[in-house]
C-alpha cells in the first residue's frame, strides 16, 4: 500500500555522519528536508575517529562544534617509527589558519547522537528511521522517491533534489546507475576496539613495519583503536581468535594483567575508490556514497563533511531562488578532483606505512632523516602542510586577472579571533553569520558601492562587514554594516601582504568568491549576479 505523497524539498538517503551534517545545513537555511535511513539506530561501535579542522569549521556554523568538542580530545599528535623502533616522525601541527586544532579525536556513535540532537532545532527538518529507498523517478521539476517501513508499509514522497549519501553500498548509486572506479588492496586489516584503556600512550602510534605494520590510537573515555594488517596466509577468523587476539594485544599492553577489556575485532579491506560521477540531473552523491579511502590519512568521514558543506549551501541559494540550478553543477566540480586526491594520498600513506621491499622501506627512512635535517621541509611535513586544501576554479568564484590578487580567489579563507561591537572575543565566523559575507578591510563596502549593488546584496541576505584596527577611532560605518576589531592583527598582516586586495567576498562555506581592489567593488558585485542567476 502506498500513501498519499508527501512534499520536501531536499531528500537524504542515509543519516550517518555526511548525511546529518548536510541536514543540519539545510536546516539553517530553513530547506525543508526529510532524511531517512535504513538502520533503526546509530551502529554502536566506533568506525571514524579522527575529525580535523575544516569539518569543525562547518559544524560550527551550524552551532554544533562545541557540544561535539565536549566529547572529542583536541589537539592529537602522531608519531611514526621504524621496524627498529626510531621515531621518524612526530606529527603535531600547532597552526590553526581555520580557527580549529586539526587532528582531534572522538567516538562515532557519540557524536552521531550530538548531530541528530541538531536536527531537532529545525522544525523544517524531519528524520525517519527504519526506512529505506525503494525507487527514485525524475518527472519534470523533481523527483518521485518510493520508501519502505521495516513493517513492509511504503510511502512515497516528492522533492526537488535527493542526495544520497548512503555508505559505500549506495542504493542511490546503483539506481542512477553510476560506477565505483578504483580498486580493493588485497592485504587485510584487523581493527581491534578496546575499553577500560590504561596504556600510558596518549597519542597516536603508527608502527610502519613492512611486514607487520599495526597502530594505536587513543580515544576519548577509555577507548582505544589497534589495527594491525595480517598475514596472507591468516584466515579472518583465525585473527579473530581469542588467543591470536591476546598475542597480538601482548605488543602493546604487554604479559600483565590490564583492566582493557576487547569491545569488538573484525577484518577489514581498504578500498581506494571514487564514482565517476557525483550529479546525475536532480540526484546527488556524497560521503561513501560518493568515495572511499583507506583511513591512513584520517579523511574518510572528512571529505564526506567536505561533500555536505559544499552542497547544502547551494541547495539552500536555488531552492531560495538566489542562484540558477546552474550552481549546483559546480558541486561536482568543485568536490570530485579534490576527492580524488584525497583517496590517492590515504593510498600513498598506506604504503608509508608499509613499504613492498627492504629497499622501499630504507629509503623511507633516509628521507625522514634527511627531513629532520632540513626545517623548512620537515615543517612542512610535521605541520602537516602537505594535506591538500581545495582550491576552486570553477563554479562561483571570479579568479583575479590581476597578478597581485593572484592565489586567494577559490580557497577557504583564515579564521582569527575579531572582536564585536559589544566587545566580545569571537572567531571570524560567529561575527560574519552563516550566509554570504562582503569584507571590507579598513574600508566600509556599502559606502564602496553603488545603491544597484547594495540593493544585489540585500536581496540575497548577505551581510556587509567593516573590518577595523583594533582599538582605532574610525568614523561610523554606514547602516546595516557589521562592524568588527581585527583582535589579534590577522587582518592587517593579511593585507600587509596583499596590498591591492580592500575586499573579500566569502561564499557560505567560507571559501574566497571573489577580490577586490579599492574601486572594483561594483565590478565584482556585477559579475558575481550574472554567475548567480546563470
Amino acid at each position: 500500500m502506498t500513501e498519499s505523497d508527501e512534499q520536501f524539498d531536499i531528500v537524504i538517503v542515509g543519516a550517518g555522519p555526511c548525511g546529518v551534517t548536510l541536514a543540519n545545513h539545510l536546516g539553517l537555511y530553513g530547506v525543508r528536508t526529510l532524511i531517512v535511513d535504513r538502520s533503526a539506530a546509530i551502529l554502536d561501535y566506533p568506525r571514524a575517529v579522527g575529525m580535523d579542522d575544516e569539518a569543525l569549521r562547518s559544524f560550527q556554523a551550524v552551532g554544533l562544534a562545541e557540544p561535539l568538542l565536549a566529547d572529542m580530545i583536541r589537539n592529537v599528535p602522531a608519531r611514526y617509527y621504524t621496524a627498529g623502533g626510531w621515531c621518524f616522525a612526530h606529527v603535531h601541527p600547532q597552526e590553526q589558519p581555520f580557527g580549529w586544532s586539526r587532528r582531534n579525536l572522538f567516538i562515532q556513535p557519540i557524536a552521531e547522537r550530538t548531530l541528530r540532537r541538531g536536527l531537532d532545532r529545525y522544525e523544517a527538518v524531519r528524520l525517519d528511521l527504519g526506512v529505506s529507498l525503494l525507487t527514485l523517478v525524475e518527472e519534470g521539476d523533481g523527483v518521485l522517491a518510493t520508501l519502505e517501513r521495516a513493517d513492509g508499509t511504503t510511502y512515497a514522497v516528492r522533492c526537488a533534489y535527493i542526495v544520497g549519501a548512503d555508505g559505500g553500498r549506495s542504493t542511490v548509486r546503483g539506481l542512477i546507475d553510476v560506477r565505483l572506479e578504483g580498486k580493493t588492496d588485497a592485504a587485510r586489516w584487523l581493527v581491534v576496539d578496546m575499553q577500560n584503556d590504561d596504556l600510558d600512550s596518549p597519542y597516536s602510534s603508527v608502527f610502519a613495519h613492512r611486514h607487520h605494520p599495526r597502530m594505536s590510537i587513543a580515544l576519548p573515555y577509555g577507548h582505544r583503536r589497534f589495527e594491525f594488517r595480517l598475514p596472507d596466509a591468516e584466515s579472518d577468523e583465525a585473527a579473530v581468535a581469542p588467543e591470536r587476539l591476546e598475542e597480538r594485544l601482548r605488543l602493546f599492553y604487554g604479559a600483565g594483567p590490564r583492566r582493557a577489556n576487547v569491545v569488538r575485532a573484525r577484518v577489514y579491506r581498504h578500498h581506494s575508490r571514487i564514482a565517476e560521477r557525483f550529479q546525475v540531473g536532480r540526484v546527488f552523491l556524497a560521503g561513501d556514497a560518493a568515495h572511499l579511502q583507506p583511513p591512513f590519512f584520517g579523511q574518510g568521514m572528512n571529505s564526506g563533511l567536505r561533500d555536505a558543506t559544499n552542497l547544502g549551501w547551494k541547495l539552500a541559494a536555488v531552492l531560495r531562488g538566489f542562484a540558477g540550478p546552474r550552481l549546483l553543477e559546480s558541486y561536482e566540480a568543485e568536490r570530485h578532483d579534490h576527492a580524488r586526491k584525497m583517496v590517492n594520498i590515504a593510498t600513498m600513506f598506506g604504503r608509508l606505512y608499509s613499504p613492498g621491499s627492504r629497499a622501499l622501506e630504507i629509503a623511507r627512512d633516509l628521507f625522514f632523516r634527511i627531513v629532520q635535517r632540513m626545517p623548512r621541509l620537515r615543517d612542512y611535513v610535521l605541520q602537516m602542510k602537505f594535506k591538500p586544501i581545495p582550491r576552486y576554479t570553477e563554479g562561483l568564484v571570479l579568479p583575479a586577472t590581476d597578478p597581485t590578487k593572484e592565489g586567494i580567489v577559490g580557497r577557504m579563507f583564515m579564521q582569527p579571533l575579531v572582536e564585536t561591537a559589544d566587545h566580545r572575543s569571537v572567531k571570524l565566523d560567529d561575527a560574519l553569520g552563516p550566509w554570504f559575507t562582503v569584507i571590507g578591510i579598513g574600508a566600509d563596502p556599502s559606502a564602496a558601492m553603488s545603491a544597484d549593488s547594495r540593493k544585489f546584496w540585500a536581496d540575497i541576505g548577505a551581510n556587509l562587514v567593516l573590518v577595523r584596527p583594533s582599538r582605532s577611532e574610525a568614523a561610523a560605518a554606514s547602516d546595516g554594516v557589521i562592524v568588527i576589531e581585527d583582535l589579534m592583527g590577522a587582518f592587517r598582516d593579511w593585507r600587509r601582504a596583499r596590498p591591492a586586495i580592500r575586499f573579500i567576498v566569502l561564499r557560505p562555506d567560507r571559501y574566497v568568491a571573489a577580490v577586490a581592489g579599492d574601486n572594483e567593488l561594483d565590478s565584482v558585485s556585477e559579475q558575481l549576479r550574472s554567475l548567480l542567476r546563470t
